[in-house]
Formats: C-alpha cells, sequence, structure tokens
C-alpha cells in the first residue's frame, strides 16, 4: 500500500497580499528604480502607479527627500534594515510618516533589490491629540453644566419675584418697567443655561440613520439664509454609504450648527459650501471583538479660515471670534459627536477656507 498523497499547500499570491497592505510599499531594483508599488503608496504620495514605475528614489520619494537619503545610506550599509521618521509633503498638508527600508530577496536569498515602507503616523497622532483634549474639555462641560444647574434655580426665583413685583406696581410706574426688564433679561439668561445644560445632554438613542436625509434637511433649511448672503451650497454624497448609528434629531442640530457657521465665515457674493460624505479609510477602532468604520461627513467653505488659537479653542466653552457671541454652538456640537462615539476636528485648506469633518460610526459593524 502506497504512502498517503501529501496535500499541497495552495500557491499565495504574495504580491496580492502585499497590495492590500495599508502601509505603503515602494520596491527598487538593484540599479535604483521603482518596479513595483502598492494601492497605499497611490494615496498616500498622491501619485499614480504609471506616474512612479522606472524613477529613481530621489524622483518617486521627492516629497520626502530624507527617505530618500535613508535609501541611499541603505544601500551603502551592512543593516539589514534602517528606520526613520519624518515629515512627507504633499497637496493636502503635511504628514508625519515612519520609513523602514529593507533588502529585499530572491528565493535563493541573494539581493534583489529594496523594498521601503511608510506608514503614516498622521492619523494616529491626532488621534492621540484629540484624546488628550477631549478629556480636558470634557471635564470643562461638566463644571459648566454643573454651575448652570446650580443657577437654574435661583435664576427661576429672580423671574418669579420679578413677576410678582411687576403685579402690584402701577401699570404706568417706573417700577413696573425695571420688572418687566428682570423678567426679560432672566428668559435671556435662562435660554443661555439651556445651551449650557445641553453641554451635559443625556445619552443618544442611536439607531440605523441614513445621514444624506439629515443632511439634505439640513441644506434645505439654509438654502434661503445662504442666497441671502450670495453663498452657493453644494454637495457630494457617496449614494453606496450605509446608515450610521445615530439620533436624527441630535445630528440635524449638529449639522445646522456647522452649516450656519460654514454659511457665516464665507464671503458675501462669491461664497462656496460644500457638503461631503464618503467612507473613512484612515482608521477604524476595534469594539467588543469587531472593527466599527466610519463615515465621514465633511462642510468647508471658502472663508479665511482658522488661526492658531482658534484651531486650538474651537470646541471649548465660551471660545467665540463672532462679536455677541456665546461660543457654545461647537462644544454643543462636539458634544454631541462624543455622544455618539465620532470624532470632529477642524482644518484649514491650503487654498483658503476651513473644513469640520465628522466621523460617525456606521450602523453595521464590520466582524474582524
Amino acid at each position: 500500500m502506497g504512502a498517503p498523497a501529501s496535500k499541497e499547500s495552495p500557491t499565495l499570491d504574495f504580491e496580492m497580499v502585499a497590495a492590500g497592505l495599508i502601509d505603503a510599499l515602494v520596491v527598487f531594483s538593484l540599479d535604483d528604480e521603482v518596479v513595483w508599488v502598492n494601492q497605499a503608496t497611490e494615496h498616500l504620495l498622491g501619485l499614480p502607479r504609471r506616474a512612479l514605475i522606472g524613477r529613481n528614489a530621489k524622483q518617486a520619494l521627492a516629497m520626502a527627500p530624507w527617505t530618500a537619503e535613508l535609501v541611499a545610506r541603505f544601500r551603502e550599509s551592512p543593516e539589514k534594515n534602517l528606520r526613520g521618521s519624518g515629515t512627507l509633503g504633499v497637496e493636502a498638508g503635511s504628514r508625519q510618516v515612519v520609513a523602514v527600508v529593507s533588502q529585499l530577496l530572491d528565493r535563493t536569498g541573494s539581493p534583489h533589490g529594496v523594498i521601503v515602507s511608510l506608514e503614516d503616523h498622521s492619523p494616529r497622532s491626532r488621534i492621540q491629540n484629540d484624546d488628550e483634549r477631549r478629556v480636558q474639555r470634557d471635564a470643562l462641560n461638566r463644571l459648566v453644566a454643573s454651575v448652570a444647574h446650580e443657577l437654574n434655580n435661583p435664576l427661576a426665583g429672580i423671574r418669579g419675584a420679578a413677576q410678582a413685583i411687576g403685579g402690584k406696581a402701577d401699570p404706568d410706574g417706573q417700577l413696573r418697567d425695571y420688572a418687566e426688564m428682570i423678567v426679560r433679561q432672566s428668559d435671556r439668561m435662562s435660554d443661555l443655561i439651556a445651551s449650557l445644560l445641553l453641554l451635559e445632554a443625556p445619552p443618544a438613542e442611536l439607531t440605523p440613520t441614513n445621514i444624506h436625509r439629515i443632511l439634505n434637511e439640513v441644506l434645505f433649511l439654509e438654502e434661503s439664509v445662504a442666497a441671502a448672503k450670495g453663498v452657493t451650497l453644494g454637495h457630494e454624497f457617496d449614494p453606496s454609504l450605509p446608515n450610521v448609528l445615530g439620533d436624527g434629531a441630535r445630528l440635524q442640530q449638529l449639522f445646522l450648527n456647522l452649516l450656519k457657521n460654514a454659511i457665516e465665515a464665507s464671503p458675501g457674493n462669491n461664497g462656496q459650501v460644500w457638503v461631503r460624505t464618503r467612507i473613512e479609510n484612515s482608521f477604524y477602532i476595534h469594539r467588543d471583538d469587531k472593527r466599527v468604520r466610519y463615515i465621514a461627513v465633511e462642510v468647508t467653505d471658502n472663508g479665511p479660515g482658522l488661526d492658531g488659537e482658534t484651531l486650538t479653542e474651537l470646541f471649548t466653552p465660551f471660545f467665540s471670534r463672532t462679536e455677541g457671541g456665546h461660543g457654545l454652538g461647537l462644544s454643543i456640537a462636539h458634544s454631541i459627536v462624543d455622544a455618539h462615539g465620532g470624532r470632529i476636528r477642524a482644518e484649514n485648506h491650503d487654498g483658503g477656507g476651513a473644513c469640520f469633518s465628522v466621523l460617525l460610526p456606521v450602523a453595521e459593524e464590520a466582524a474582524v
């Protein structure tokens, strides 16, 4: 009886595996020419594969000259790999990148080329900084909301006393006018306190929600306001996106706030505000053994943009660059996003204007 036939392993297409990696991979020949790149490289460098193949390291990695120098040092080094980090300049702004240069060996173990791996650390650094600010902001929000709670009852007493005084005062007397003024100012303070209490709003009731339905309603509500100022509203929606886990009423409040701010920031008569949706590919999170994906909603304008202090303090309660503003709108927006387990950030465009990006978890969670 012959020996049982061995079960052969299926052939593994290593190029297909490398092509699907999140990190960018660039393969150079021994003659220092690019012979292969994966899709992540095209995305990171903002260049198509045909524009990279055949170029040398200095040409292909011109947006990060230090990486080309790292490749040159590696060719003269006895080390098995070299590692470095620095800035990668691209049209959308600079990114922090970690590069690892390694030897590519053929099946006999002989040198066949050089592999450069580029890992974009910008999203990770930004998320870490966002998390640190989030903790500080949440503490401040809780303090502000607790003070608002304490003010609510005395304010109601003051209003009630003023109404009582006004009711007993001479209808044509000055005392009645003073009492009515106290009531009006009390109502104004009550509205402010109501806004402050939104910083500590109850948990959102999250259900599968069509984000485009909400955004279309928001655009419709603000259409006349934009037209009166001469601002054009536009949108680019990806109709294939799944639902988000959201509270429809609170999401409408969030995007109304962002759209109003964008219209206000845009120049009159030639202002442009765009609302765009897309799937977010730069990061995901693991939750309960599942991988949670995000949908990005971007609200952009062509206004003057945001200065350094504004970018840092934008979501802090009472910070406002608008005359007469309370500085609570964006703080409340941040609280709404937090209640959805999402993220919000603001950036400037290279060509001018600001972009607010809101990341919301999709209703379907993809298992790892």
